[in-house]
C-alpha cells in the first residue's frame, strides 16, 4: 500500500524536543465504489453505521435480559462485518471472522464471559482500519470537491475554474495596493472594480453546497456588502487609509473565514489524489 506523508508537525516541550511525521495513508480502491460520483447509496458508509447501531443493540438488550433481541442485533452485526470482506477484499485478512461467530454463539448461549471475549476481539480489530483510513476516506469522499465548480469572470465572461478564479481575484486585490503604492489611482481603481466583481462572483458559486439563505449571510451578509459599498467608494475617492481599511475587513472576516474553513482540507485531498 502506498503511504502518503501530507503533514509535519513538530513538538517542542521544556524538557522535550522532537518532531513526529504524520502520513495519510490513502484507502483501498475498492471503497470508491461505494461513493459518489460511483454510488450515492453510500453503502459502505451504511455498514459501519449498522455494525456501531448493532454492537450497542447487543449490550443494551443483555442489560434488560432481552436475550431474543440480543440475538437480533448479533446476527445483523455478524452479516454486516463479514460483509466488509465482501464490500473490499483488502480489508477481509484483518477480520476476525471467528471470533464474530463465536460471539453470535455466546450471546445465543447466554454465555456472559464469552460475549465479553469475543466481543472485545471484533471491537479492536475496528479501529485497526479507522486510524489508518478513516480521515483520508472522509477527505477524499465526503469532503465536496471544488473542481466540479466553474465561475464565470464578470470581466472577461470566460468559465474558469473555481482555482483560476481565486487566483484572478486575488491578483486583482495585489494589483489594488501596487497601485496604490505606485501612485497609479486610475489603475488601482480599475482592478479594485475588477476585485469586487470577481469577489461577487465567488458568493454566488458558493451555493453550490451552501443551499440556505442563512448560510451564505455568514459570509456574505448585511456587513459584508457594506465594506463592499464603503470600499467602492473609496476608490472614486482615491482615500487609501478607507481603501486599505475596508480590504483589510474583507480578508479577514470573509476570505480567511473561508480559507480556514475549506482550503487545508481541500490541499489534502488534492494531495491524496
Amino acid at each position: 500500500m502506498r503511504r502518503f506523508s501530507v503533514l509535519i508537525i513538530s513538538f517542542s516541550f521544556v524538557a522535550i524536543s522532537g518532531a513526529q511525521e504524520v502520513k495519510l495513508e490513502k484507502p483501498p480502491k475498492d471503497i470508491s465504489k461505494y461513493y459518489p460520483p460511483n454510488s450515492n447509496k453510500f453503502e459502505f458508509l451504511n455498514s459501519m453505521y449498522s455494525m456501531s447501531t448493532a454492537f450497542t443493540g447487543i449490550f443494551i438488550n443483555i442489560q434488560e435480559n432481552d436475550w431474543k433481541n440480543a440475538e437480533k442485533w448479533a446476527k445483523n452485526l455478524r452479516d454486516n462485518y463479514i460483509g466488509i470482506g465482501k464490500m473490499v477484499p483488502e480489508f477481509d485478512k484483518s477480520l476476525k471472522k471467528d471470533e464474530v461467530e463465536l460471539l453470535l454463539k455466546a450471546v445465543q448461549s447466554k454465555d456472559q464471559k464469552g460475549i465479553k471475549r469475543y466481543a472485545d476481539v471484533v471491537g479492536k480489530s475496528c479501529p485497526q482500519c479507522h486510524q489508518r483510513y478513516k480521515i483520508t476516506t472522509k477527505v477524499m469522499y465526503h469532503y465536496p470537491s471544488f473542481e466540479v465548480i466553474n465561475v464565470e469572470d464578470p470581466i472577461t465572461r470566460n468559465q474558469n475554474s473555481f482555482k483560476d478564479h481565486m487566483k484572478k481575484m486575488t491578483d486583482s486585490m495585489k494589483k489594488v495596493r501596487i497601485y496604490i503604492e505606485d501612485g497609479k489611482l486610475d489603475k488601482a481603481q480599475l482592478e479594485g472594480s475588477n476585485f469586487i466583481k470577481r469577489f461577487k462572483a465567488v458568493s454566488e458559486s458558493c451555493s453550490e453546497c451552501h443551499s440556505s439563505k442563512l448560510s451564505e449571510q455568514l459570509y456574505y451578509g448585511k456587513d459584508m456588502d457594506e465594506k463592499i459599498q464603503l470600499l467602492s467608494k473609496a476608490l472614486q475617492s482615491k482615500n487609501k487609509e478607507e481603501v486599505y481599511k475596508n480590504l483589510s475587513y474583507i480578508s479577514e472576516y470573509n476570505c480567511s473565514k473561508c480559507h480556514n474553513t475549506h482550503q487545508t482540507v481541500s490541499n489534502i485531498k488534492e494531495l491524496l489524489k
